[in-house]
């Protein structure tokens, strides 16, 4: 099957009762698209430019993966209920949870590593368009970013999202020695290269770390930054 057939039928399989949208129309709505082009497209009467093909597969959160990258972590799922009201699986997506380490590194993450699975609902804002995603939880006894983030809670990490501007983000990090924690991440240009400085909510007591990408990191920002933080879920009984 053909590159487009493909798109074609991811696309027409997300169309119909209890799937992502009711129909073509609301499919067109959502991915900014005109109606028609996209009806015309599904029937196989006319091609799409590379800009209106582009700009579809950003609005699924779709992304080319060449062979030799790896996987994303990310799960499709299926629901099944006997009950009348069934969620729709194609709303929701399966993350799952590991350790710091593993979370922060890019590849697959072994499933005898796998301590559990989030499910999460895939349209929101948070989570919409992001399918690389892994889950952990902040240590016991780490207060570096309390009151924001406690022991216990689990957050739900971005592992395409690297980019540490704007200067403030929270981002899942490694030391050049591989230790990996969540902090602040604000990005320098210097004379001697871009500076990343990990800084926490209290730095009396989690002093900030600051390295030089070139130096610390060989240049690659993967070996700095795992990904951000999009969303957290807390025990607020605890607060």
């Amino acid at each position: 099957m053909s590159f487009t057939d493909q798109i074609r039928q991811a696309l027409s399989s997300r169309v119909g009762k209890g799937k992502r949208f009711a129909n073509n129309k609301r499919m067109a709505d959502e991915l900014e698209v005109d109606p028609s082009q996209l009806n015309r497209f599904l029937k196989r009467e006319r091609g799409l430019t590379a800009d209106s093909l582009g700009k579809i597969l950003d609005r699924l959160g779709a992304r080319i993966m060449f062979p030799d990258e790896p996987h994303e972590q990310s799960m499709e799922v299926v629901l099944s209920s006997e009950g009348a009201l069934t969620p729709s699986s194609s709303d929701y997506i399966a993350v799952p949870i590991t350790s710091p380490a593993l979370a922060a590194q890019p590849g697959h993450i072994p499933e005898d590593a796998v301590e559990g699975w989030i499910l999460a609902w895939r349209h929101h804002e948070s989570i919409r368009f992001r399918t690389n995603l892994a889950a952990m939880r902040i240590p016991q006894g780490d207060q570096s970013l309390a009151p924001l983030l406690t022991p216990g809670d689990i957050v739900l990490i971005d592992r395409n999202d690297k980019d540490p501007s704007p200067s403030g983000r929270i981002m899942l990090t490694s030391s050049p020695q591989g230790a990996a924690s969540v902090r602040r991440v604000d990005a320098r240009n210097t004379p001697a290269g871009l500076q990343l400085v990990f800084y926490t909510e209290n730095t009396r007591e989690y002093p900030p770390g600051t390295f030089m990408l070139e130096s610390d990191y060989e240049g690659e920002i993967s070996r700095a930054i795992g990904g951000s933080i999009v969303s957290s879920m807390a025990d607020m009984t605890q607060k």
